[in-house]
């Protein structure tokens, strides 16, 4: 399992540390646990970090866009691949760069059968941002 990585207050990116192992199994009012196999970095984890974003809790682990596997939850999504975003992921509650994830059952999305977790994980604002990215870079051409 991975170790967690714990922002104590921003700005000061010296304060990171590791943290404690995360529980994999559900607390009351969790919709599911999943395993995180690929998660994404956002604007917004960055903006968070800085102090940007006034309304971030902390401490707290930072990510908002992932994918992984269902380990904890009902019986019909337990084994599934799934792929989420956004939400107050990372921003006021533990996001997706960790070992394992609580989101409501209504915030995972099956995972398309032809992309692979880690593009899954890519999905949503970084996907996003870095097409604006290229697309003001001129875009590449043929």
């Amino acid at each position: 399992m991975q170790r967690l990585r714990v922002f104590e207050a921003p700005p000061d990116i010296a304060a990171l540390k590791l943290g404690r192992e995360p529980d994999p199994m559900p607390q009351p009012g969790d919709g599911v646990v999943v395993e995180v196999r690929a998660a994404g970095v956002n604007p917004s984890d960055v903006k968070a970090a800085l102090g940007a974003m006034p309304h971030a809790v902390w401490p707290r682990t930072p990510g908002r866009d992932w994918a992984g596997v269902v380990v904890a939850g009902p019986d019909r999504l337990v084994g599934q691949e799934v792929w989420g975003s956004g939400g107050d992921l990372g921003i006021k509650r533990d996001g997706s760069h960790a070992g394992y994830l609580r989101v409501p059952q209504g915030a995972v999305v099956a995972k398309p059968s032809r992309i692979s977790l880690e593009e899954a994980g890519a999905l949503g604002l970084p996907f996003v941002t870095a097409w604006e990215g290229l697309r003001r870079a001129g875009l590449p051409k043929p």
